[in-house]
This record gives structure tokens, sequence and C-alpha cells, in this order.
């Protein structure tokens, strides 16, 4: 794979670089999240597979969470404002779906609403980044 075609902007480079450190948090959340999820008692689980829905919610944030700090380093082969953009919305839908999916296995109801959004704007967030692969940017001076 070749170097993109020009340099990243300091805005985007500081972008992504918040993105790579996000998604180091993102995974050591969810280590803990597993960890509780798999020590806690029952009672703290008010809802039925509560348990079970928290370690969905931590391997969702553990799994993007790596994605990203993979994802962030590569910027130089890839388009940097469609991986920027990508990563920025891998970052959010995690947040809205993980926060809330784990909240619901506590019994705590409301937030479990935005889940759905936050999973459908994973799938569009992957997609992007995948298109940062194939698309490329003018050339300097073009």
């Amino acid at each position: 794979m070749q170097n993109h075609d020009r340099a990243i902007s300091s805005r985007t480079a500081f972008l992504l670089r918040g993105l790579f450190s996000l998604g180091a948090l993102y995974a050591s959340l969810a280590v803990a999240c597993q960890a509780a999820a798999t020590h806690l008692p029952d009672t703290v689980f008010p809802v039925p597979n509560g348990r079970s829905m928290m370690h969905m919610a931590a391997d969702i944030a553990l799994w993007h969470g790596i994605a990203l700090c993979a994802l962030t380093p590569a910027s130089r082969y890839l388009h940097p404002q469609r991986l920027a953009f990508g990563c920025t919305g891998l970052a959010l839908g995690t947040s809205l779906f993980s926060i809330p999916v784990t909240l619901h296995g506590f019994g705590i109801l409301f937030p479990a609403r935005l889940a759905p959004t936050g999973g459908t704007l994973l799938i569009l967030s992957w997609l992007c980044v995948a298109s940062a692969a194939f698309i490329r940017s003018p050339l300097k001076g073009s």
C-alpha cells in the first residue's frame, strides 16, 4: 500500500491521536466491565439477562477500541478525512451502544433507546472507514 498523496492537516492528526487514545480508554473500560459482569452478584442485575447484556456491551467497546487503536496509525495510507470521519463515528457509535446497554443491564431503562442509533452509526462508520482505502484525495497543487 502506498502513502497517501497529501499531508495530513494538524487538525486531522490531532483528531486521530485523540481517537487512538479514546480507543485505548474504551478497551480498558471494557476489560473492567467484563470483570465486573463476571464477578458481581446476580442481585446487581435486576433485568433478565442483565449480566449478558453487560458482557455484550463490553465486547462491542473492546473490539471497537482495538479497531480505533489499529486504524488511526494507518492514516498515511488511507484518505485522512474519511478515516477521521469514520473513526469519529466509531467512537460515538460505541458510546451510544455500549453505555445504554450496560445501564439497561443494571435496570436503568431509558438510555437503552439509544443503542439502535449507536449500532446503526457503527455500521455506517465501518463503511466510511472501508471507503477510505479506495478514495484518493487530489494531489497537492492540482
